[in-house]
């Protein structure tokens, strides 16, 4: 249920990729779905398919080295932005859940400038590492202090995925706030769409932390409900996967 703003396409002149057609799926179940409230909805535009390299990096000396492979071009939503923050409705009678998700064209995404990560005790090691990020979804309105993003890497295929929260080194024993998740960029992308972007979804593609200790409560209480409603709210997605990767992390 639409209960904020929302932005649609304006101006798209071709179909949604296979990919781009689950995203705006995702969207629109989450607009009109009766127990849950969407705070704010966009959609961009649709932009033109790759299907190799965009000819713009071969004239950006920094990106000399870096494998873009077909996979990635093919599989990436090329979609300005998708954006939506929802949260269950509080007299729906349902378990709290929340979600937010912000994806913005990858090829525009990588051209900005790295996420402001390090800190005066950061070492140089760590420095360079967030150097090398670059967001490719977020949470600007639940203002969660979570983020996902590309590590773009000289002859790396795939490129990796890491997983930032804020809150990782409130955990006891955990001294940083990222971790690396188990997908490429397409994949997190397809499951984006499954999860409409429950927050901490990305808990369940890494097996760096413990989701059974007392300090992840929060997030396994909004996986369980993810996985309890979901099914029964979107039964044109699967939830078999999710279930079993959060039982054998639990």
């Amino acid at each position: 249920m639409t209960t904020g703003t929302t932005t649609g396409i304006t101006g798209h002149t071709r179909t949604p990729t296979d990919i781009e057609a689950k995203l705006l799926q995702a969207q629109q179940e989450l607009l009109d779905c009766p127990v849950l409230a969407v705070d704010r909805s966009v959609t961009g535009d649709l932009s033109e398919i790759f299907e190799e390299t965009p000819v713009i990096f071969s004239y950006l000396p920094e990106w000399e080295g870096v494998t873009f492979s077909r996979d990635l071009c093919v599989r990436s939503p090329r979609i300005t932005e998708i954006a939506n923050c929802w949260h269950s409705e509080p007299t729906a009678g349902i378990p709290e859940i929340r979600g937010e998700f912000r994806v913005t064209d990858l090829f525009t995404a990588i051209r900005k400038r790295p996420p402001n990560l390090a800190w005066s005790g950061s070492s140089d090691e760590k420095r360079e590492f967030f150097t090398e990020l670059r967001v490719i979804d977020d949470t600007p309105l639940a203002a969660t202090g979570q983020l996902a993003a590309v590590r773009v890497q000289k002859q790396a295929n795939p490129w990796e995925l890491w997983y930032y929260d804020m809150e990782l080194t409130g955990v006891e024993g955990w001294t940083r706030q990222y971790v690396k998740l188990d997908l490429t960029y397409p994949e997190y992308v397809e499951q984006l769409a499954v999860t409409k972007g429950t927050l901490g979804w990305q808990y369940l593609f890494t097996d760096e932390v413990p989701l059974g200790h007392p300090d992840f409560e929060d997030v396994r209480n909004q996986l369980t409900a993810m996985l309890d409603l979901f099914p029964r709210l979107f039964p044109a997605w699967s939830y078999a996967e999710l279930a079993s990767r959060l039982e054998a992390r639990l």
